[in-house]
């Protein structure tokens, strides 16, 4: 089993860096803020959702560290995708409706030290807008008590440069331990407003 986990680990590494040279090169990818993320897990990282690759530009912007994403399950349908996804660390989730198995993978991977990828919004968004963010991201924050790592990503279109902002960790402390559906929707917007405003 610990053999499988250096193998697995080994090839998340060569294809995050593979993605890193590949956006560098062609689309100029920009990096703002790396130095802001910890040493070490565990931790959250909250991230805009534009595109279906997002998983793969975080995961090359930060690299070397392995970022296990919650992703949605139609990505995992086709052989070749479930791959690519399941080799960069994600973890399929049912959107619409809460999915007790991705939130207890979830769970288990911060358990285990794990840095955890999530994308507040749901589903991906139009024009390089932000959406809202959903209340069961607030659950997940709380229920973890780990700090949160807001990230930005721009694609720019696909025109040079591409960019990733990093922003400064949100200790678990300041997160109420208060849990009503009022509080859940503030630390949901609080959240999603770290990520708004990264430049």
């Amino acid at each position: 089993m610990r053999i499988k986990k250096t193998i697995e680990i080994i090839i998340y590494k060569m294809v995050a860096w593979l993605f890193y040279i590949f956006y560098r090169l062609f689309f100029g990818l920009k990096i703002k803020g790396k130095e802001n993320l910890p040493l070490r897990g565990p931790y959250l990282i909250i991230v805009n959702h534009q595109h279906w690759l997002d998983p793969t530009l975080v995961g090359a912007s930060v690299y070397p560290k392995q970022v296990h994403f919650m992703a949605k399950e139609e990505l995992f349908k086709n052989p070749i995708f479930r791959w690519v996804f399941t080799t960069i660390g994600a973890y399929p989730v049912k959107r619409g409706k809460a999915d007790l198995r991705a939130f207890r993978m979830t769970y288990q991977l911060i358990k285990e030290g794990s840095i955890v990828g999530i994308f507040p919004e749901g589903t991906r968004q139009k024009k390089g807008e932000l959406g809202e963010a959903k209340r069961g991201v607030a659950q997940i924050v709380k229920r973890t008590g780990v700090e949160v790592v807001p990230v930005r990503v721009d694609w720019n279109n696909w025109k040079r440069p591409i960019r990733v902002f990093i922003g400064q960790p949100i200790p678990a402390g300041k997160i109420k331990e208060k849990q009503t559906k009022e509080d859940l929707a503030q630390l949901a917007e609080f959240l999603m407003k770290q990520v708004r405003n990264l430049k």
